[in-house]
């Protein structure tokens, strides 16, 4: 229900399983509205507007309300087809579950309480697939900087086992299958368990720190789930590591390769996001007040701008110079910006020859990522035709 949000809310369980402190510290921190937040409401909207409408539901005013309210600024072709994608890979899911159970339900927007494992929460899961034996909840991710997977996913879990408890004295479900669809990076993401393994994870992992997370008096924590933390940049615990990674070197002359794969690397993300926040951080309180010893506000260096483009053409044209010397040429949009035009599988079908890729710049990764090595000589023989 927009407006209200639970203090443990699914979204943020990855944080509050990981630092228990999180959710009190964070309870009074304002929640930060972008560009790509609006986009990703949007986004849902139509996607359970599109879902509804397939299943001849009038219930729909609410979604109708935030497509009028944000298509004019964030819809754009691609939106239309990532949420088709989604809305695909749902009616698929449903079209196999109804073969197998007769009485499936498609549910969209499904409101979920967890009051029986998590104080006071609740949540509302995009598209939850009930059937006899495998029930399934399908996220839809909009975004594309920070990829998802479903694997022992906490939020996906948390709604699963909302759904579950809904409904399982309506179905006899065993297994519970859960789905994130983030199409933008052509990630489709699944996870499956029992439901006994989903109750047992309930009971011994997610119920204990819940209710620690709940009476705040848990210790604070930092790793990788600081990320989307809204009191990082002031969080004690956070600046004492960051600062302490460099500082925890033996010899204080190098570090060692070993060091920096263990201690540092790691860490790196951590610490950059970390800096930038603390650094809008400081910034912020300064304009409104606060006073740091040592530091003072300045405007920043600025670039002139021209007030009056048109005015300015007749002045220098009325002065002998060519409207083709003034005036750049008209120039074509960047791939993204036409991709977005045209929507991304229609701009591929219709480009793809006019494309080239080239190999990308050199990355530091764990071992762990997906893509292959980065190969040094690749780029020294593109451009030989065999």
């Amino acid at each position: 229900m927009p407006g209200q949000h639970a203090l443990l809310s699914p979204s943020a369980a990855h944080r509050w399983l990981n630092c228990v402190a999180a959710p009190r510290l964070e309870a009074n921190a304002p929640d930060k509205d972008s560009v790509y937040a609006r986009e990703g409401t949007l986004a849902h909207a139509i996607c359970a507007h599109k879902l509804k409408a397939y299943l001849g539901r009038t219930d729909i005013r609410g979604e109708l309300k935030e497509i009028l309210e944000l298509q004019d600024k964030y819809y754009c072709g691609e939106m239309d087809e990532y949420t088709e994608a989604y809305k695909t890979i749902v009616l698929e899911k449903y079209a196999e579950a109804k073969s197998k159970t007769a009485d499936a339900q498609l549910l969209i927007e499904t409101r979920l309480d967890f009051t029986e494992f998590i104080p006071d929460a609740f949540g509302t899961a995009d598209t939850v697939i009930i059937a006899d034996g495998l029930m399934e909840v399908i996220d839809f991710k909009y975004g594309k900087g920070v990829k998802v997977a479903a694997t022992e996913n906490p939020q996906m879990m948390i709604y699963a086992l909302g759904a579950y408890l809904l409904f399982n004295f309506e179905y006899r479900i065993d297994r519970v299958r859960m789905t994130i669809v983030q199409p933008r990076i052509d990630n489709l993401s699944e996870f499956e368990m029992t439901v006994a393994e989903l109750l047992q994870w309930a009971e011994n992992e997610l119920k204990p720190k819940a209710k620690e997370a709940f009476e705040g008096n848990g210790e604070q924590r930092p790793g990788e789930w600081c990320q989307f933390c809204k009191v990082k940049n002031s969080c004690a615990a956070l600046a004492e590591k960051c600062t302490a990674v460099a500082q925890s070197n033996t010899d204080p002359r190098l570090i060692s390769p070993k060091k920096m794969a263990t201690d540092i690397l790691p860490w790196l993300s951590i610490i950059k996001s970390w800096v930038d926040s603390v650094e809008d951080y400081a910034l912020q309180q300064a304009l409104e007040g606060v006073e740091y010893e040592g530091y003072k506000v300045v405007a920043g260096r600025s670039v002139r701008k021209i007030s009056d483009p048109e005015a300015l053409t007749g002045v220098l044209t009325d002065n002998g110079f060519a409207l083709t010397d003034i005036q750049k040429p008209v120039e074509l949009r960047g791939i993204t910006d036409l991709e977005k035009l045209v929507g991304k599988k229609r701009f591929a079908a219709l480009c793809a020859e006019y494309l080239t890729k080239p190999q990308g710049k050199p990355t530091l990764v764990p071992a762990t990522d997906k893509r292959p090595a980065y190969n040094a000589a690749a780029d020294d023989f593109s451009n030989i035709d065999v």
